[in-house]
């Protein structure tokens, strides 16, 4: 009897998870290798937070929605809770935007909202799941996002993250030229509109302090399990992933009929990968 509801609750994961793939596919409308990147890193931290489901009515957090394209994908996808935050003005409209373009019943269970990660307006114990995808490079204290999590997680909730990883082969053979030649080739190789991993805001647009400018270039596993540890949480899963190479570059060198299988194996553990993927847990 256990062995088959346990099999029952994995059937129902996989199918929740083959809807949101269908709803991240029609949102994303992947054609080329970035855009091929940019779906395979949200169906990668969707389908941590659909394995990581304890209850039928979960409550999920996205903490910078960007676009709202994994704020949709598990609210009309799965059923799950959604709350949908940035805290730019003109990201909320583009979620507002995103979502009238679905039928309004698909996204009922979607709430979206202007806030701030280092100081989330929610009590305490109040989500079954917190999601931040490259946010935590973006953040003066990043530490906070961490206390906050675990605050407004209820117990054995899920924290869950990706960011650029600070040790990536590309970084450390960029660290090698001069820092002239560094911007160059940034501003050359990297695709600006889906969150690059730059060094020190090459090529980053908006005024010094703006969020879309990184605080550093990004965090090791080591150092994201430290922040986790500090505040309480228990690392479950972390590794580094994504092809060490920008994503220009990628899609110079990569065919059109190939990109979605490259971009897929790209999520992968791999070492000296462009990202970092951690999954924690609130005891």
């Amino acid at each position: 009897m256990a062995r088959a509801r346990l099999r029952s609750a994995v059937d129902l994961t996989l199918a929740h998870g083959d809807k949101v793939q269908r709803v991240l596919y029609e949102l994303v409308r992947p054609a080329r290798y970035v855009t091929w990147e940019y779906f395979s890193r949200q169906r990668l931290v969707a389908s941590g937070v659909l394995a990581a489901r304890g209850r039928p009515a979960s409550r999920v957090l996205d903490v910078g929605c960007g676009s709202g394209a994994m704020s949709i994908g598990l609210s009309e996808g799965a059923g799950v809770d959604v709350v949908s935050m940035d805290i730019l003005p003109a990201r909320i409209e583009a979620v507002h935007a995103r979502r009238s373009s679905r039928t309004p019943a698909a996204t009922a269970r979607m709430r979206v909202l202007q806030a701030n990660a280092e100081a989330l307006p929610f009590r305490g114990g109040s989500f079954d799941a917190v999601v931040a995808t490259e946010v935590l490079e973006h953040l003066d204290d990043p530490r906070r996002l961490f206390k906050e999590a675990s605050r407004i997680l209820r117990p054995k909730g899920r924290f869950l993250l990706t960011t650029p990883n600070r040790e990536a082969l590309l970084y450390r053979i960029l660290h090698l030229f001069p820092e002239s030649a560094v911007e160059k080739l940034a501003s050359t190789w990297t695709q600006e509109s889906l969150h690059p991993d730059l060094l020190h805001d090459h090529g980053t647009r908006g005024p010094r302090g703006h969020p879309d400018r990184h605080r550093r270039e990004g965090f090791t596993v080591a150092e994201v399990e430290a922040l986790g540890t500090s505040v309480g949480l228990r690392l479950l899963v972390g590794y580094t992933y994504r092809i060490p190479l920008p994503d220009r570059m990628m899609e110079a060198l990569t065919p059109r009929l190939l990109s979605r299988s490259m971009a897929a194996l790209g999520t992968r553990p791999l070492p000296f990968g462009l990202q970092v993927y951690a999954e924690f847990a609130r005891p």
